[in-house]
Parts: C-alpha cells; structure tokens; sequence
C-alpha cells in the first residue's frame, strides 16, 4: 500500500467530530387543542413555552385525555440535544450522539429520524422516553415529559475518547438525577480542548444554579430562553442575568427571545439580534434547538459572533414552518443563508 494512501486512510479512520450531542432522546407527540387555558383549568400543568414532568400515572391520565379532547397531528423524534444534532448533521456537519431509547418500536424509529449521525453510541433497552407537544389554535406550545430510559444513562455510559474526538460536546437536559450526575461528572474528566455549549431548558434551570454550576463552569457558549436566564440567576433582567452567567465561566452567553429576537453577551462584545418582518408558524417545537444548530454551524464555519446570530434565527425561522423535523435546514439552506 502506497504510503500516503495508508496516512490518508489513517486520518479517516480518526476523523474528528463537529458535535456530540447528550441528551434525552424522546418521541414527539404533537397534539392540537383548543386552548391551553382550558387544559389548565382542569389542572394541567401546561403554559405556554414551558416544559414539565409528571408522574408515569399522571402523564397517563393526560395522554387519555388528549386523546379525548385534542387531535395528534404528528409522530417525531425528539429531545433538545438531539434536535440541534440532527439539524446539524442535515447541514452537512460530522455528528454523533450519546443517550438511551427503548428496545421497542418506538426506539427504532426515533433512531430512523437521526440519519446521518453516529449511533453507535446510543444504548437500547426499556421504554422509551415520550414528550407530549401540546399546541393550541394560537401556537402557544407546552412540553409534558416522561422520561422512561433516558433516566438509565449513567456516566459508564459515556465513553471519554469517543467525547474527546469532538469539537464541540452540545448538552441539554434530563429529568432524572442519574444522567444529570453523569453529566456533571464528565466536567470533570473531559479534556480542555473539547469546547461545551450547554442549553439547560427549563428542567435544569429549575434546578438552580448552584447544582448546575459546574456545567456552567466547563461550558464555552450557554444557549437559554430569557425566562430561563431569570429562573436561574433569580433576576427580572435578563440581560444582568447573561453578564452573572458569563461571569461563572461561558465564553458567551446567548439569550433566545423569540419573536424578539436575541441577546448575546462574550468576553468580546454585546450584541442584540432584533428580526425583521414576521414567519408563519406552524409548530415551534425544537426552533430553540434549531437556532443553537445554526448559531455552533456560524462558529464552525468560523463567523463573527454577530453573524452567528443572524444565522441561527434565519435557519430556526425555516424550522417553524412544518411540523417536529419536517422543515429543518439543510446544507442548500446554510448555503443560501450564508450568502452563497
């Protein structure tokens, strides 16, 4: 074998990854209803832009009564993390993912839904984690989550080489005690030169910032909503909410605010991110996750701070015109985004 076929070889073999995604891994239940209010009337916990946990018997009794009172609209792979690697990998980015799914239907086809990304390894067995999407005729959309495996990942799980081949680690959040530890434990062993980018949700920033300190610590960017940002920092103003946050660790700090836009606050600069014009919306589910694919493709495309946020909104904006996956960007959109 010719020498520089065995090196050219040699380097495929050890090709490194953009981004490895943590996570939970769920199937999406959209269903639409009336209104949310209602729901709330009969005791649900489901606000708008908000994600919850039940009890396996209560999550029950509101999948029934979902069933009863709204219509499934769609079936679709979810989970923060693996949205954002999904997006990803369908831009055209070298991508791989660390979780649980069941051993049953509903595992096999949340894995269909991630081709393109490295499976390898993502460990089956038990149930697999079911997310409600409650949508109503505003497009006001509450989470309802029951975990099921994704509450078995432990740290033994996580194997450190595979992670330190990655540019970037994307880390969302999990219900149960178990994979959070895990997580919090990998802090402490993954090498410096991995950078982390960290989208806490709801979930963790309900946790508090003193259990989730030292995510914050070992992350590069921090991606949270700016009510997010308030929970955490127990502040009304986001934007003092970012710069404490910084503070702790993060490189920079990007506060998703919907219609309104973006704030962002690094070590070099601040910048807010206000859209111009309005798009259509059919579901908005996973259009976070979206945006932070978009802003870590601007990064790895080597794009000023500035133009990394004017990306993300542009690729989460395509995103919110279909339901669950349906329209997610793809390498002609990134293309056409970046101006050719």
């Amino acid at each position: 074998m010719p020498l520089s076929l065995f090196f050219d070889r040699a380097i495929f073999l050890v090709k490194m990854l953009d981004v490895i995604g943590i996570g939970a891994l769920n199937l999406d239940l959209l269903y639409e209803v009336p209104d949310l209010a209602a729901l709330r009337k009969q005791g649900w916990p489901l606000h708008a832009g908000r994600e919850h946990s039940l009890t396996p018997v209560e999550f029950r009794q509101l999948l029934q009564g979902l069933e009863h009172q709204g219509t499934l609209r769609f079936r679709s792979g979810g989970g923060s993390a693996a949205n954002t690697i999904v997006a990803l990998a369908r831009m055209g980015f070298q991508t791989g993912f660390v979780g649980r799914v069941g051993a049953d239907d509903e595992g096999a086809f949340i894995l269909s839904e991630m081709k393109g990304v490295d499976l390898a390894h993502i460990r089956r067995g038990g149930a697999s984690g079911i997310c409600l999407v409650v949508l109503d005729s505003r497009r006001d959309r509450a989470l309802v989550v029951q975990p099921n495996a994704n509450d078995d990942q432990t740290f033994e799980d996580l194997n450190i080489p595979y992670l330190s081949d990655a540019r970037y680690l994307h880390l969302s959040a999990f219900v149960g005690d178990g994979p959070f530890a895990a997580q919090r434990g990998l802090m402490e062993v993954l090498p410096a030169a991995v950078k982390v980018s960290l989208d806490p949700g709801e979930l963790y920033a309900q946790r508090g910032r003193k259990a989730i300190l030292p995510l914050i610590e070992r992350s590069s960017i921090l991606f949270a909503t700016e009510h997010e940002i308030c929970t955490l920092m127990g502040t009304s103003d986001y934007r003092a909410g970012c710069k404490e946050i910084a503070s702790l660790g993060p490189d920079t700090v990007v506060c998703k605010r919907g219609e309104q836009g973006a704030y962002l606050f690094s070590r070099q600069e601040e910048a807010e991110f206000r859209p111009q014009g309005e798009t259509k919306v059919v579901d908005n589910t996973g259009a976070g996750d979206v945006y932070n694919a978009g802003f870590l493709a601007g990064l790895l495309l080597k794009r000023p701070l500035t133009a990394c946020l004017a990306l993300a909104h542009a690729l989460a904006a395509k995103s919110l015109g279909g339901y669950g996956r349906e329209r997610y960007p793809d390498a002609a959109d990134l293309k056409e985004m970046q101006g050719g």
